[in-house]
């Protein structure tokens, strides 16, 4: 399998005023509309859904700000919905966000085994649902037609870490999954590309959801001396656990880089694996928001927002999701001449209609999406651990894309 390596154009920002920006106050009768977030927020993957939530929040403000929301008499807020990267969870918070009268839509969520059955929620509903994270394929190919995503799937990240290990000369693995859907569909997509491309996979393995103890895995493992693990798992102990289990691999005497999805790459994994981290490495949709030209913009407007935070994981595909939907609520008041009705069934399958065809310049760089709902910029990064934070693979170039 081929792939192409390619860098990110030059974009811009969505044009919504910063809040500090805005010189008009909306109108005292301006019709409010609730925007659900979908992510674990208390329990479960919780750096990446509470910083997602933050994007969102910063999406929302600006867009309240901006002079097409005086003009329409338009103002958003957002409904929280904590799914604790479990599917009885999200099943019961998407129950909840369709019950509100106000919902255009949800940003949400983040694991895949979260969002995929909620999808059949608000595809009854008739409620848009764009998730920031999930890149299990499965989830668009259920052919539902209100479900988008913002990041890359991974039929895309599993071969690129398959061609970035053999890249590093690391030749034999042996592979590790949590047992989600997330964790067997990157695996399964990183496996079959590593094997065409001439890589050696010695052996396999499933742990469970919340496992803590690995050492009969490592020790199999030892025995077998790959050059590298590769993991599908998140980091998180309530789930994949892949911090506990990078740490018990060196603990083990398995000395070998851990290498992982989207899943693993957050500051968590390493606070939670400690020094011993060190040389891990993980896939990651998206480009470096370092080396994109609104990046630095959106991590200022998020930084001032969040003082003490400054963007991570998921958190730039949330805000670009929110931000479709914003722009489709906006698109069919336009077209409507009216904010009536824009929260009844004619009106929510409008606002469907309108994110299928959306364009818009976020920042992470195009937004637009295909037939399936999947995102047209797919792009993905590799990292590596390097003095205690997740840079781009000095020894790769990164952004890359089928």
């Amino acid at each position: 399998m081929a792939f192409a390596i390619v860098l990110a154009a030059s974009f811009t920002l969505l044009a919504c005023a910063a809040p500090e920006e805005s010189t008009t106050e909306p109108p005292a009768d301006a019709v409010t509309f609730a925007i659900g977030f979908g992510g674990p927020l208390t329990q479960g993957d919780v750096a990446f859904g509470q910083g997602a939530r933050r994007a969102v929040v910063l999406a929302i403000e600006q867009a309240n700000a901006s002079a097409r929301a005086h003009e329409a008499g338009i103002q958003f807020r957002v409904a929280d919905g904590d799914d604790q990267s479990r599917a009885d969870r999200g099943i019961a918070v998407a129950n909840t966000l369709v019950s509100l009268d106000d919902i255009v839509g949800v940003v949400g969520h983040f694991n895949s085994s979260v969002s995929i059955p909620v999808s059949q929620v608000y595809a009854e509903a008739g409620i848009v649902q764009i998730s920031y994270a999930s890149t299990s394929p499965d989830l668009t190919a259920q052919g539902l037609d209100n479900v988008f995503r913002t990041c890359a799937t991974d039929l895309l990240q599993g071969p690129v870490a398959a061609q970035s290990a053999l890249d590093l000369d690391l030749q034999k693995t042996f592979v590790v999954d949590d047992s989600s859907i997330y964790g067997h569909g990157l695996t399964n997509e990183f496996s079959r590309a590593f094997s065409a491309l001439g890589g050696t996979i010695l052996g396999t393995a499933s742990t469970e959801q919340g496992q803590t103890d690995f050492s009969a895995v490592i020790a199999e493992i030892s025995e077998l001396e790959p050059d590298f693990v590769y993991f599908g798992g998140t980091y998180s102990a309530e789930t994949g656990n892949g911090a506990a289990f990078s740490r018990q691999l060196a603990e083990g005497g398995v000395t070998v880089p851990l290498m992982g999805g989207d899943g693993i790459q957050n500051d968590a994994f390493i606070s939670e694996a400690g020094p011993l981290s060190e040389g891990d490495m993980a896939t990651k949709p998206g480009t470096p928001l370092s080396d994109l030209p609104k990046g630095e913009e959106f991590t200022q407007a998020y930084s001032e927002m969040f003082p003490g935070h400054t963007p991570g994981g998921f958190d730039a595909f949330a805000f670009d999701a929110a931000n479709a939907i914003i722009n489709a609520v906006f698109d069919v008041a336009d077209e409507r001449g009216s904010t009536d009705d824009i929260t009844s069934p004619e009106g929510r399958r409008a606002i469907i209609q309108a994110v299928q065809t959306i364009q818009f310049e976020g920042v992470t760089g195009p937004i637009s999406f295909d037939a399936f709902g999947d995102s047209n910029n797919p792009t993905i990064t590799t990292y590596v651990v390097r003095e205690g934070k997740w840079i781009p693979h000095p020894d790769l170039r990164h952004g890359a894309t089928e």
